[in-house]
């Protein structure tokens, strides 16, 4: 058993720490903060969920658990029975390990999630505050205007073109971060200011380069451009992936949306609530960096279709 008072003087002594390249950030006495970069992008991102699994499958006693998001790591970990110094020793150990290796390999889940795109939902949440905070325009319209294009029905055709990387889960529980994998899919668009005071369940929304789903309602900043009528936080068990856990999604998931209609929408929605909807979901798929930066340049020229 680790003393208490040797991990309150690492606590107070060495808050921040160069781990060969890796920044150790203390918070608390029983989680740590990994800083991978300052870069916020998939490379780095996938050494971060790298370095996650890592440590959880080196099976180092103490340890609890990972939290990748993005460009870091949170490790939460009992120190009674692993001393910072160790811990921080382990870490190091890995880190050298994953920063010798040329390519990024990780085992990705492809999800597909029904999406019902310019619906009344997410509308009417955009009225809402135009009514009571105030007055905005038509959130997806918006963000077509932001990213050069048309109308909202060509930024809808080109999201749902493309597979979104899970970066993160967080800030809501079960909420994911998710960036375009297609370099032609990719977005840009500021969030609200002030944000929502309420986002119906469900609602899809997309701000900075980045995708999230709502899962419960909330506050929330990101422009809204759809609805999903599938729980993406839930305790029921009858439906197969809340099985091992209340959040659909994990870091290092592909999220594949399917547009759907409004009446598909209340189908879908009734068979969840019912626990007989059957997610789409493909298991053990390998995902090659290298090979997906190869892909990426040679289509980086390529039309959209």
């Amino acid at each position: 058993m680790i003393g208490a008072d040797e991990n309150a003087a690492s606590f107070g002594r060495d808050e921040a720490v160069d781990l060969d390249g890796l920044r150790w950030l203390a918070a608390g006495d029983r989680y740590c903060l990994l800083e991978l970069a300052q870069n916020i992008d998939l490379a780095n991102n996938m050494r971060a969920i790298q370095l996650a699994r890592r440590i959880m499958d080196a099976q180092i006693e103490g340890v609890i658990e990972t939290l990748p998001m993005f460009v870091t790591v949170l490790i939460h970990y009992d120190p009674l029975r692993l001393s910072a110094s160790s811990l921080r020793e382990e870490v190091r150990q890995l880190w050298s390990e994953i920063a010798e290796e040329r390519d990024v390999i990780l085992v990705s889940r492809l999800i597909e999630v029904p999406v019902c795109y310019l619906d009344p939902w997410t509308k009417a949440c955009v009225e809402n505050y135009s009514r009571t905070i105030k007055p905005i325009g038509d959130d997806p319209e918006f963000v077509a205007q932001a990213n050069g294009l048309p109308s909202a029905e060509a930024f809808v055709k080109r999201h749902a073109a493309t597979e979104h990387w899970v970066g993160g889960v967080g800030f809501w529980p079960g909420l994911p971060d998710m960036m375009p994998l297609d370099p032609r899919c990719q977005h840009s668009v500021t969030k609200y200011d002030p944000p929502r005071l309420s986002t119906v369940a469900g609602a899809v929304g997309v701000g900075g380069g980045f995708t999230s789903i709502y899962p419960m309602d909330t506050p929330g900043g990101y422009h809204l451009i759809g609805r999903t009528p599938v729980p993406i936080f839930s305790f029921e068990s009858r439906l197969v992936p809340f099985r091992e856990g209340p959040t659909l999604f994990r870091p290092g998931d592909r999220v594949r949306f399917r547009r759907i209609d409004e009446q598909t929408f209340s189908e879908i929605e009734a068979a969840a609530a019912a626990g007989s909807y059957e997610f789409s979901i493909t298991y053990d798929d390998h995902f090659s960096l290298d090979r997906h930066k190869a892909w990426s340049a040679a289509v980086a020229g390529e039309e959209l279709v």
